[in-house]
């Protein structure tokens, strides 16, 4: 299915802004604020299964309805929030593409002074991939249903320094688990675990220069081997080094330059070594629009496509902009290179476009009205896994 945004995943919950969701209507009980909603899709997929040209398109009308409950409460300057969601949809020319989805998160904001921060997020997602995405790519018209999950990911993050002090310090840690429904080898051998650990150091050079030292680690563990003695267990390390600049009230931007190694537990496996970059920057020209430009190199895990893991560039731009107070847009338009490493014959290139345009009318505070259009595309040296994608969608959402 379309997401016009991305579901609710750690780094999300972290960087998010509860002072945002304080524009809807709330119900208060107790000491929470409890705010209800439910979205509605109506689209039309050109292409269900991401078939190539080489086999039969499958296209189709979908509806999906997604309700969703949220709560608030906040005590002596800590924000407690918790939600729930639920994601139906209904493919009308084929039922093998329907799917209900769930979604749950807790999250703590916690200011302990002015020195000692503490937030902490648990999220769990009973979720699916449609046919033609990931293992599947290429032969989703075989499967008879979608490839349905269960991920949950708990994580925390530690700061100490004061936000106006020259120099502060952030410490994470989390741990990630995907598990596949199913219990045959085909399912099996995509469960893994990931333990994650980080720290990122910021030190302010001049007033809106920072200096950024960012590590990282994650420890990634398969859950079944269908070659043990060729198990697909990996550590990683990554270590950057850069800046961030606020130039000015409209323009921020940041740079991250360093060194990442991606290390198996097998011998025979091709270890990484090299070069991983982030840089992004936001620009304000007006109150009322905003451009984002980012770019990021780093690997990526396989889902068992026979190598050994995948090195992935991207790149995004975005352009959100408000006409008028009840009327706004967004284009963003992104673009992924993955090359598949390993020692097996015709390993994969692939190199993926998105377009993604999308209108939203604000009819009254608690309803919007929006319409979207996606586009997908992927040119790859294999050409059964090359597709063209197309969807046309009409949102309504409803708050208090």
């Amino acid at each position: 299915m379309i997401k016009r945004t991305s579901g609710a995943i750690l780094v999300t919950l972290f960087a998010g802004n509860v002072a945002h969701a304080q524009d809807e209507g709330a119900i208060q009980v107790g000491k929470f604020d409890i705010k209800p909603g439910l979205t509605t899709d109506v689209l039309h997929i050109d292409n269900v299964t991401y078939a190539s040209e080489e086999a039969d398109e499958i296209d189709s009308w979908v509806s999906v309805v997604s309700p969703k409950i949220d709560a608030y409460t906040e005590f002596n300057g800590h924000i407690i929030e918790m939600g729930y969601r639920l994601e139906r949809g209904d493919y009308y020319s084929t039922d093998a593409d329907d799917y209900t989805d769930h979604f749950a998160h807790l999250k703590g904001d916690f200011e302990i002074n002015d020195r000692n921060r503490f937030k902490g997020v648990a999220t769990y997602e009973a979720g699916h991939d449609e046919r033609g995405r990931r293992y599947s790519n290429g032969f989703g018209n075989e499967l008879t249903s979608v490839d349905t999950y269960k991920n949950s990911e708990v994580g925390a993050i530690y700061s100490y320094g004061a936000l106006t002090a020259f120099g502060r310090i952030d410490l994470s840690v989390g741990y990630e688990d995907m598990d596949y429904d199913g219990d045959t080898e085909l399912y099996l051998i995509r469960d893994r675990s990931t333990t994650k650990y980080g720290a990122e150091f910021v030190y302010r050079i001049v007033d809106g220069t920072n200096l950024l030292l960012d590590a990282d680690r994650n420890e990634i563990r398969y859950d079944y081997d269908a070659n043990p003695a060729n198990p697909l267990d990996s550590i990683e390390n990554r270590l950057l080094a850069g800046f961030s600049w606020d130039v000015n009230a409209v323009t921020q931007s940041y740079a991250k330059l360093g060194y990442k190694e991606k290390s198996f537990d097998a011998a025979s496996r091709d270890d990484f070594s090299g070069l991983a970059w982030e840089v992004g920057m936001s620009w304000l020209p007006y109150s009322y629009s905003e451009f984002k430009v980012s770019t990021k190199q780093d690997t990526r895990e396989t889902n068992t496509t026979g190598a050994d893991y995948i090195r992935g560039t991207d790149y995004a731009i975005s352009w959100e902009h408000s006409w008028v107070q009840r009327f706004s847009t967004t284009a963003t338009m992104a673009l992924m290179n993955d090359d598949y490493v390993g020692d097996v014959e015709d390993l994969r290139e692939d190199d993926t476009k998105k377009l993604t345009l999308a209108a939203d009318y604000e009819f009254r505070r608690w309803l919007t009205f929006g319409l979207y259009y996606s586009m997908n595309d992927r040119e790859s040296n294999r050409s059964d896994i090359e597709f063209d994608r197309n969807v046309y969608g009409l949102t309504a959402k409803v708050t208090l």
